[in-house]
């Protein structure tokens, strides 16, 4: 690296040498200069002094990647030299003084325009014709025949949006019923039948008696009791129906309704009491609401009751059944 930057020093001064070798001074024409004022002699250019050498370059530093060499920097330019004489050679002084432009003459004077212009006079007209005549505002209009003015409308409210109340809830059916209770009574029957066959009817009084939760607009779930009571002067019988039954409206007032369980029938002759058993039973009946308030109803129904007792140590099998065939009844949900 040191080698390549004394070779381009030396190189550098070998050229700066020949230039100034090659250079002669410039040979000019002698001019008059009798009638210009003396002036004193252009002093000699001055060569340019030679450039000093670069400063050698520092040892790089050690580095794990070597970095690429600086590129030598390029010779200074040669002084600029002022030309050897002025003019140059062929060219005349600039004249001295030079002359004041002439003004421009004022603008002429607007004139006025007339009117009418003077080529034109009076309006003439042909033999028997006049000016024509004013023209003045043109007659007012009444308003047609049968025209009656528009009636007057009164200025609108102050308040051009109107808020209607959100809709009501519809009332709710009169079926739909979360829960209910209720009871009544009427007249009916009740029948004997033993294991060989032979039975024993009587009329008797009837009553019931319900509570239910509603599954479903027109469907009750309910406890249903269902009994009948005979008597004379010398004994009595009653029968009781416990049962899970469920209770289904056809309509808004007619209804129908059925279930099972159990029943238990009591016994009383003279001064003995005679205590039944229980025994599975069945229901069922029909109905209909005679009169619908918003929270009771006022029914007629009509049902069948039989219940099974099986054979004991004591007692023969035996079937006993009880109806209503008119039972009054009661019901607030």
């Amino acid at each position: 690296m040191k080698r390549l930057l004394s070779g381009l020093t030396v190189l550098l001064f070998h050229t700066a040498a020949a230039y100034g070798q090659q250079s002669p001074p410039a040979e000019i024409a002698p001019e008059d200069l009798s009638d210009a004022p003396s002036r004193p002699a252009p002093a000699a250019p001055t060569p340019p002094a030679p450039a000093p050498p670069p400063p050698a370059p520092s040892p790089p530093p050690p580095a794990v990647h070597a970095q690429p060499a600086p590129a030598p920097a390029p010779a200074p330019p040669p002084a600029y030299q002022q030309p050897r004489s002025y003019p140059p050679p062929g060219y005349g002084p600039p004249p001295r003084t030079y002359a004041q432009p002439q003004p421009y003459p004022p603008p002429r004077p607007y004139a006025q325009p007339s009117y009418p212009p003077p080529a034109y006079g009076q309006p003439s007209y042909p033999p028997g014709y006049g000016p024509p005549p004013g023209y003045g505002p043109p007659p007012g209009y009444g308003p047609p025949p049968g025209y009656a003015p528009p009636p007057s409308y009164p200025p609108p409210p102050g308040r051009y949006y109107r808020y209607y109340p959100a809709p009501q809830p519809l009332p709710r059916s009169v079926i739909d019923r979360p829960f209910t209770i209720g009871g009544g009574g009427g007249f009916g029957g009740l029948q004997f039948r033993d294991a060989n066959g032979n039975t024993d009817s009587h009329a008797a009084g009837s009553y019931t008696f319900r509570l239910g939760f509603g599954l479903h607009p027109g469907l009750i779930l309910m406890w249903d009791v269902e009994g009948s009571v005979w008597g004379d002067q010398f004994s009595s019988i009653q029968q009781t129906a416990h049962l899970a039954a469920l209770q289904l409206f056809l309509t808004n007032r007619l209804f129908i309704k059925g279930g099972v369980g159990a029943a238990h029938v009591d016994q009383v002759g003279g001064p003995q009491v005679w205590e039944g058993r229980w025994g599975g039973a069945a229901m069922g009946g029909i109905g209909y609401e005679l009169v619908q308030g918003w929270h009771w109803s006022f029914d007629v129904e009509a049902t069948v009751t039989g219940a099974h007792y099986a054979e004991t140590v004591d007692m023969p099998a035996q079937t006993w059944t009880n109806w209503s065939l008119v039972n009054f009844a009661i019901n607030f949900f």
